[in-house]
């Protein structure tokens, strides 16, 4: 049985009108890390009229992405992030209210295995948060959609926003792969990180991998510190020296490996909610560089792994025929 990380602190409480199974609905939960990962899935998301909700210092952002109903947000980097952006979403968004959390998907980059190479997408069929010891499978119908999925994916790399200062900044081309990337669905992925158990602490307009909000957020704001000041301390005390063991994130034994995913689907899975995890790969074989891996890679191939994964999933939204 998986423990419960700590930390998680109840959401803010919420005062909707006497919800009725007329005004009631569902939607998918759909999650990702860091700024530069949310933005590639905003970009693909039509927003409501009103579409943020806050709970529990988080901000949630309420649109459609092909079609479907959808609750995005960023959960942070890290196993503990992601679990307490999870548990809060089901906190605030239950049947008693008039939005509930029915599916979750989990769209970001990850370290690719011998099978893939950096702008390909994996969606693994089972994910392991003991590195292997045991596994949790995805939803059988959600991975049977994914399977049926047919989306051109990008090959160039472009810069993306790293300053993250703006919402709209321009496209600047960095590098073509000179190969068409592949979505594989099924394998193994795997979520670790080296945090000692701490919440990484978000860097206030701190670029599009460590800054606390989407770049793209409608209510972006740089006055915005999101989980910086109640996790630095404890981080620096009790992590700052396993983080500066650098790993690589690229595994053979993994189709990807990452910091997060896993983590979010034992959440949803303690919620009976399906889950299914889309990962573009940043750092790995295929590198036409031929960058010294991880983290060189990470931080040049983010961007065309983060649009893929979000292209796989918009893609996957469209031919589910779920939540």
């Amino acid at each position: 049985m998986r423990k419960a990380l700590p930390g998680v602190a109840a959401a803010e409480p919420a005062d909707p009108p006497d919800v009725t199974a007329a005004t009631r609905e569902q939607r998918t939960l759909v999650l990702s890390a860091f700024p530069a990962e949310a933005d590639a899935v905003l970009a693909h998301t039509t927003l409501d009229r009103h579409p943020v909700v806050r709970a529990n210092r988080r901000h949630f952002y309420l649109g459609t992405i092909s079609g479907k109903k959808v609750i995005v947000a960023m959960t942070g980097i890290g196993l503990v992030n992601a679990t307490q952006t999870a548990e809060t979403a089901f906190a605030r968004f239950t049947c008693d209210s008039s939005i509930s959390v029915g599916a979750v998907v989990f769209s970001g980059v990850a370290g690719g295995g011998a099978r893939l190479n950096i702008g390909d997408v994996t969606v693994p069929a089972r994910w392991t948060l003991d590195h292997g010891a045991t596994f949790q499978p995805v939803d059988p119908g959600m991975l049977a959609a994914a399977r049926a999925v047919n989306v051109d994916l990008e090959s160039v790399n472009y810069l993306g926003n790293p300053i993250c200062l703006c919402k709209n900044a321009p496209r600047i081309r960095l590098i073509d792969l000179k190969r068409q990337p592949r979505l594989l669905v099924g394998g193994d992925g795997s979520s670790f990180d080296n945090n000692n158990g701490q919440a990484f602490p978000c860097i206030p307009n701190g670029g599009d991998v460590f800054g606390c909000q989407p770049c793209s957020a409608p209510d972006r704001s740089l006055l915005y510190t999101g989980n910086f000041f109640q996790a630095a301390g404890p981080w620096l005390r009790n992590a700052l020296i396993g983080n500066l063991n650098i790993q690589p994130t690229a595994n053979p034994a993994f189709d990807a490996t990452d910091n997060e995913t896993a983590a979010v689907q034992a959440v949803a899975d303690a919620h009976g909610a399906p889950f299914l995890g889309i990962r573009g790969v940043s750092d790995g074989g295929g590198d036409p560089l031929r960058l010294p891996g991880f983290p060189f890679e990470f931080f040049f191939y983010r961007q065309i792994a983060a649009d893929n994964a979000a292209r796989v999933t918009a893609a996957f939204l469209h031919s589910w025929a779920g939540v």
